[in-house]
């Protein structure tokens, strides 16, 4: 994830508040979606499993810019699309989609996009962090300082009709960092709004807090529950199975015997070997098989939760055989084919 350069003024503070671009609520689901949307619509974002695809970089490998279309257009099953990263930088409300503000001119035609694939019942979601410290550093403090950085971030989700939040926390932090942002964007938002985190994937295995976060994700799931009951405010985990990590990239069945139910833990993996460690990374015809096995071993047991590709713009880019060219939306579309095979889901229509 990339790092972004400490630049601090009142006009980036302005420019990332601003409106995005006008969206006609009413307007005709373009063709390309229609047939998709009478069938995926009906997928509940709750259901398991889910088909999740990160997007970070907004341009080709030839530097065209991406789109998010094609994710449609050929009928991948992708569930839910999370774009990275989120930065609070360090005079409140100034935030940054990597290296840009929200509204910035490069991002006009994404953000159409992402219209039209919630339009289609696919959900849209922000990672709030990653690899880059500082956005969890500013969410501590007094609850003065914390609502400094908070509402303008709740302004725009709110303004861009986000439908969830991936909390990346990879510095060390308290437990009430998470909890505290936890809690009040259920109070904001409502139960609706998907809450997830992504966790290195031993942080799951062990109650301590050894782990890039400096909590215990037993301790924080304990703790945040809707006030009143026992329901958990995280919905689920997009927990990275790749690595070289302190403890090693865990299997997922270690994960789930570590108390966790498989239906809120998705399988974090890379779609192509360039995207970290050469350990991390799968073949697409092996994580088939992989995910063919999860899938056989949670039926009737909650579910296996689903995948989670990081990131889409080079998907399958390291998977073709004798000059074969992977697409990057054909590399979603062979993981949703092994990840749904078998999975109905009745038309009401």
């Amino acid at each position: 994830m990339k790092l972004l350069p400490p630049i601090l003024t009142l006009l980036t503070l302005a420019l990332s508040l601003a409106q995005p671009p006008e969206f006609n609520a009413s307007h005709p689901l373009p063709g390309v979606a229609q047939p998709y949307f009478h069938s995926q619509s009906l997928f509940k974002s709750q259901d398991v499993p889910r088909l999740v695809m990160y997007v970070q970089t907004f341009t080709t490998k030839d530097n065209k810019p991406l789109s998010l279309l094609p994710l449609l257009e050929n009928h991948t099953r992708v569930t839910h699309v999370i774009l990275a990263s989120v930065h609070l930088h360090e005079t409140p409300g100034e935030i940054r989609l990597n290296d840009d503000p929200f509204d910035a001119r490069k991002f006009e035609e994404m953000w159409k996009e992402v219209k039209i694939l919630q339009d289609a019942g696919i959900k849209v979601s922000i990672l709030l962090g990653g690899a880059a410290a500082g956005t969890y550093r500013n969410l501590n403090g007094t609850d003065d300082e914390f609502y400094a950085f908070y509402h303008p971030l709740l302004t725009l989700i709110q303004t861009y009709h986000l439908d969830g939040l991936d909390i990346d926390i990879e510095e060390p932090v308290s437990l009430s960092v998470p909890l505290r942002l936890l809690n009040a964007l259920y109070r904001d938002l409502g139960p609706s709004f998907l809450l997830t985190m992504a966790p290195i994937a031993s942080a799951l295995l062990s109650e301590d807090a050894t782990n890039l976060s400096g909590f215990s994700y037993f301790a924080l799931d304990a703790l945040a529950t809707v006030p009143g009951s026992d329901t958990k405010l995280i919905k689920w985990f997009n927990a990275m199975f790749y690595g070289h990590f302190p403890k090693g990239p865990p299997y997922y069945e270690d994960v789930v015997e570590a108390g966790w139910g498989s239906e809120r833990v998705v399988m974090g993996v890379l779609d192509c070997a360039d995207g970290g460690q050469p350990n991390g990374f799968l073949r697409v015809e092996r994580l088939g098989e992989r995910v063919a096995e999860l899938t056989a071993l949670y039926e009737g047991k909650g579910g296996f939760g689903g995948v989670a590709g990081w990131e889409y713009f080079d998907a399958g880019s390291s998977d073709g055989y004798d000059g074969e060219v992977v697409q990057n939306w054909e590399w979603v579309k062979r993981v949703g084919v092994v990840l749904f095979e078998g999975f109905g889901m009745k038309s009401e229509l």
